[in-house]
């Protein structure tokens, strides 16, 4: 008896640490991870590897010539306090490859804080690995099953049924969390009247997996916790391609966004196609308004045709820390709509405007 009451006080304990445990955390940013180095390249090269340990890789693959030389700068995982230079690897019967040094971060840290800190610290975009992996709750849920099984023991009917149903709310919670956010989400912030001068806009870019982006053009990298960071450089006759992956762990990029004439205002949509919009009040009411057309006026709330199913819920985090007292736009964008540069398939787009009324 003292056994059974032993397994069912775990049991309960485990199913309290279920419900009070998030179904999805994203950790705060552990400051910039963006650097760029500078490389001297004399051909013939194929390819260079630069190792920085437990920072991470960068292997930039290029097609240098005998005799031709370069200069290259090239992103490269964060350094190490003492800025100790990335150990270079080329093939022994290439050319070679010579560190010049660290690039100065000074000027897109003055850039970065230009921005005001409330639009500096939005919600950074959440999204999924792209395998399924354990959380806390899933295994407190399959702890729970396991105690209790053994609790019932002196009863096996009881206790294959109770196994059975667990079990399926395993494979529901597991499943459910792996669905609740997308691989790669894009946000364009905004902030202020669009009828007035210098309106900041920034874009967010998040990827769980490879994030292909124009380092040049980022202001800041961020990643939900710490891992190897690994990128990869090709070089070709057509441009360059630059792709970045954090190990274990997710990428948020921060860049410049320059929306140029695009606007949009209740009187007129001159952004682009939104298939879901949501606007706040002043005074903090949140209404969904259905798609949005381009060169129409904001539909009114509810919408006309009620979508299937009622209004959706807009996402929690699109909602979270935005200030009181101004009003606010949220909308998800319709395939083929600007966003900034080319979007990825599967990417989805969201536009986050706050003060967007005079």
């Amino acid at each position: 008896m003292k056994t059974l009451q032993h397994a069912l006080w775990l049991a309960i304990f485990a199913l309290v640490l279920l419900a009070a445990s998030p179904a999805r955390s994203h950790p705060g940013a552990d400051g910039d991870l963006l650097e760029f180095g500078r490389l001297e390249l004399h051909g013939p090269l194929q390819s260079v590897f630069l190792e920085m340990g437990e920072a991470g890789q960068t292997r930039v693959e290029l097609g240098l010539a005998a005799g031709e030389s370069r200069e290259l700068i090239v992103p490269l995982p964060p350094r190490a306090l003492d800025g100790q230079a990335p150990r270079i690897q080329v093939h022994p019967k290439e050319g070679r490859a010579v560190f010049a040094g660290w690039v100065s971060k000074d000027e897109r840290r003055l850039e970065w804080e230009s921005y005001s800190p409330r639009l500096r610290q939005r919600t950074r975009p959440p999204v999924k690995p792209g395998q399924i992996r354990a959380t806390l709750p899933s295994l407190a849920l399959a702890l729970a099953t396991a105690l209790l099984v053994v609790g019932l023991r002196s009863s096996p009917p009881t206790a294959f049924l109770l196994a059975c149903a667990l079990g399926c709310g395993s494979v529901w919670l597991v499943g459910a969390q792996g669905d609740r956010v997308a691989t790669r989400v894009r946000v364009m912030e905004g902030s202020g009247n669009p009828n007035g001068p210098g309106m900041p806009w920034l874009l967010a870019r998040s990827a769980a997996g490879p994030l292909s982006l124009e380092p040049e053009d980022c202001l800041r990298m961020e990643g939900t916790q710490s891992g190897r960071l690994r990128w990869e450089v090709a070089l070709g006759e057509w441009g360059h391609s630059q792709e970045v992956q954090l190990d274990n762990g997710t990428l948020t990029a921060l860049s410049n966004l320059d929306p140029q004439t695009r606007r949009c205002g209740p009187e007129l949509n001159a952004w682009g196609a939104m298939d879901r919009v949501w606007t706040r009040t002043e005074d903090g009411s949140w209404r969904f308004h259905g798609a949005w057309e381009l060169g129409e006026p904001l539909p009114g709330s509810p919408p006309e045709v009620p979508p299937p199913g009622g209004a959706p819920i807009l996402p929690g985090w699109l909602s979270a820390g935005l200030p009181m007292g101004k009003t606010v736009l949220v909308a998800h964008m319709a395939e083929g709509s600007w966003a900034g540069p080319p979007r990825v398939a599967g990417e989805d787009v969201w536009l986050r405007w706050v003060a967007w009324t005079p």
